[in-house]
């Protein structure tokens, strides 16, 4: 009898296990760029590509400088299959000490199956594109 208990037991535990996880959403965090550096006169955009067939929810993303330091960040987004959001940091508005800074983004998303996501760096006054990098499949 008390062999039968402890099974019950453990077969509701594992039963209890599986139904939360899977009710709970892993995060996954990308890499939006490799680290570039950044001067007065320049703007970071990141670009995020949904290219599936359904809705890519955005957790966050932000930018942080070189020693780990968020710069500026954006909220929750959902990205509709074909759709694309851009999130920009302009050099001018960062304080510091000297003029250029290295900086890299992350993205939090609770999938990349489907997500495309490029970084560049243009001229504010010519809005010419001065670095590209892809980063997903």
């Amino acid at each position: 009898m008390k062999t039968r208990t402890t099974s019950s037991k453990l077969i509701l535990l594992l039963l209890i296990g599986l139904a939360l996880s899977a009710t709970t959403a892993q995060a996954i965090v990308i890499e939006g760029s490799r680290p570039v550096g950044i001067t007065f006169g320049q703007t970071a955009r990141v670009t995020a590509a949904n290219t599936g067939t359904t809705a890519i929810v955005i957790s966050g993303g932000k930018f942080l400088d070189s020693d780990g330091n968020i710069l500026a960040e954006f909220a929750s987004q959902v990205i509709d299959p074909g759709k694309m959001m851009s999130f920009d940091l302009n050099a001018d508005d960062i304080i510091r000490e000297s003029n250029r800074i290295e900086i890299r983004s992350v993205i939090t998303a609770e999938t990349a199956r489907g997500l495309l996501i490029s970084a560049e760096v243009f001229e504010n006054d010519t809005e010419k594109t001065t670095v590209f990098v892809t980063v997903g499949k």
